[in-house]
């Protein structure tokens, strides 16, 4: 009796997690994208597109920050590669503002994030071993 509730429970909870965790398909990332929860790219919208089976992002609306005008122009590449960690984890890698000064002093020219759907219209990212969907920083979907 011990064994077939210890069995009723655990396929309960993964009913219940399947849900959360069920495939997402990269198609999802098309569209565009208002950066929010970084108060220097706050209102940047990025254009992500699949080209060659591989997805990129462009600045298609720049916010009002001195530095990010005077480092970033529309059209530039803002996401340079995502790529698929699990069913529904991604890895999102973004290009740093001012990224030639960077690379000038031998210093990295992106940062990578991961990436996961909190809905269909949110995108969680983060660092470390942060969970994405509790981030503050998001790409919330405009288009």
């Amino acid at each position: 009796m011990k064994y077939i509730a210890l069995a009723f429970c655990l396929l309960i909870f993964s009913f219940s997690c399947s849900e959360k965790y069920d495939h997402v398909p990269e198609d999802q990332f098309v569209g565009v994208w208002e950066l929010k929860g970084r108060k220097m790219f706050d209102g940047i919208r990025i254009t992500i597109i699949k080209d060659n089976n591989r997805l990129k992002g462009k600045i298609s609306k720049l916010n009002e920050n001195k530095y990010v005008k005077l480092f970033s122009e529309l059209d530039d590449v803002w996401v340079s590669e995502i790529t698929r960690s699990s069913k529904y984890q991604f890895r999102l890698t973004e290009k740093k503002i001012g990224r030639e000064l960077f690379s000038l002093y031998g210093l990295s020219s992106s940062v990578e994030f991961r990436v996961q759907f909190i809905d269909k219209n949110t995108i969680g990212l983060s660092s470390g071993s942060v969970d994405p969907t509790e981030s503050t920083v998001i790409y919330k979907r405009i288009e």
